[in-house]
C-alpha cells in the first residue's frame, strides 16, 4: 500500500490558492464594510493578523486531513481533493463563528464557493507535489486486502488522463493573468498612485484587484474549462503527451478562436488580441499536462464473434486472396 509524504514544500505549494482566495475574501470584506459602515476603522496591522490567522487555519486543517488519509494509507487525488474541499469548508466555517469583519447576511453559502474551491485546489496540488512511499499494513492483510503486485517499471503505452482538477486550475489562469495585467497597466497611469494613496480610496484601491479577479473569474471559468478540455481531447488524438506539444496546441487553438471572435471585441486590434491570446492559451496548455499526469491506454473491448472463421488477422493472406472452387 501506498501514502502520501510528509512535506513542508508541498504543503507551501497547497498554501498557495487558500492565501490568495483569504486575500480576495479579506478586500472584499474590507470593502464592504467601509461601504455600509462610513466610521469602521481596521489598521493594517488587525487586518494582517486577521489574513495570517485564517490562512494558518487553513493550513492546519489540510494538514490535519493529510494526517488522516495517510494514518488511512489513502492515497488517491480524489480523496485529496475532497479532503482539501473539507478542511477549507471547515475553516470558513470557523472564520464565520470568529469573524470580526461585518458582513450582509444572506451572502455566506456564496462567498464560502471560493475559499471551498480553493480549498479543492490545495489539497489536489498536497497530493500531488509530496509524493508517495510504501507503508505496511497495520494488520495482517486478508483475502480482500490483497492486490496484484505492481511493478517498478511499465513500458506500455500511455496518454494523458482527464483529469478534472488539471481543467479547473488551468482554467484559473486567464483570471489571474488579466487581474495582474489590468492592475499594473492601471498603476501606469498618470494620476492613479496620487489618487488611491487617500485613506478613502486606499481601502478600495485594496479591493480593486479582488473585485476584479471575481468579475473576471466568474465569467472566464466556463468558457476556459471548455477550451481546455477541447484542447487535451484534440492533442491526445493527436497521439502527443509531452507539455511542449500541449503547449502549442493549445497556444494554436487560442489563436484561432481569438481571430474568429475579434469582430466581437472592437476595443483591441487582432494581432494584440491574437498575441495575448496564444500566451494564455500555451500556458493553459503547460500548466494541465504538468498536473493532469500519465494512464495506461485502456484495453480494446471484447470481441463478439459467432463465425470462428471470421476470426482471421487483418494481414492474414486469406484477407486478400480468396479461394476459387470450379464449378462443372
Amino acid at each position: 500500500m501506498y501514502a502520501v509524504n510528509n512535506s513542508a514544500r508541498a504543503l507551501f505549494l497547497a498554501m498557495i490558492p487558500l492565501a490568495v482566495a483569504h486575500a480576495v475574501l479579506g478586500a472584499l470584506a474590507l470593502l464592504g464594510a467601509k461601504a455600509t459602515q462610513p466610521g469602521f476603522f481596521f489598521s493594517p496591522d488587525q487586518a494582517l493578523l486577521l489574513y495570517a490567522e485564517r490562512t494558518a487555519t487553513d493550513g492546519a486543517l489540510l494538514f490535519a486531513g493529510h494526517y488522516m488519509l495517510r494514518h488511512r494509507a489513502i492515497s488517491s487525488r480524489l480523496a485529496y481533493t475532497l479532503m482539501g474541499g473539507c478542511a477549507a469548508a471547515l475553516g470558513y466555517a470557523i472564520a464565520i463563528h470568529h469573524s470580526v469583519l461585518p458582513s450582509d447576511g444572506g451572502t455566506e453559502l456564496t462567498v464560502g464557493l471560493l475559499p471551498v474551491t480553493a480549498g479543492m485546489i490545495a489539497g489536489f496540488l498536497y497530493g500531488q507535489f509530496a509524493g508517495l512511499e510504501s507503508v505496511r499494513h497495520s494488520h495482517p492483510p486478508s483475502v480482500s486486502d490483497e492486490k496484484p503486485v505492481l511493478s517498478s517499471a511499465f513500458d506500455g503505452p500511455t496518454r494523458v488522463r482527464t483529469s478534472a482538477a488539471a481543467i479547473l486550475i488551468a482554467a484559473l489562469m486567464p483570471a489571474v493573468l488579466t487581474t495582474i495585467l489590468a492592475i499594473s497597466l492601471s498603476s501606469l497611469l498618470p494620476g492613479f498612485t496620487t489618487a488611491m494613496s487617500t485613506e478613502s480610496n486606499a481601502v478600495i484601491a485594496a479591493a480593486l484587484p479582488a473585485q476584479l479577479f471575481i468579475t473576471i473569474l466568474v465569467t472566464s471559468v466556463v468558457p476556459s474549462a471548455i477550451f481546455v478540455l477541447c484542447m487535451h481531447h484534440v492533442t491526445r488524438a493527436l497521439g502527443r503527451h509531452r507539455a511542449r506539444t500541449y503547449a502549442t496546441v493549445g497556444g494554436a487553438m487560442a489563436g484561432i478562436c481569438a481571430y474568429l471572435l475579434s469582430p466581437m471585441i472592437p476595443l483591441l486590434s487582432v494581432s494584440i488580441l491574437v498575441v495575448v491570446a496564444v500566451a494564455y492559451g500555451a500556458m493553459m496548455g503547460a500548466l494541465y499536462r504538468r498536473f493532469a499526469g500519465l494512464e495506461p491506454v485502456p484495453l480494446p473491448e471484447a470481441v463478439i464473434a459467432t463465425d470462428p472463421n471470421a476470426l482471421v488477422g487483418a494481414d492474414h493472406p486469406a484477407r486478400r486472396q480468396h479461394r476459387v472452387i470450379l464449378s462443372s
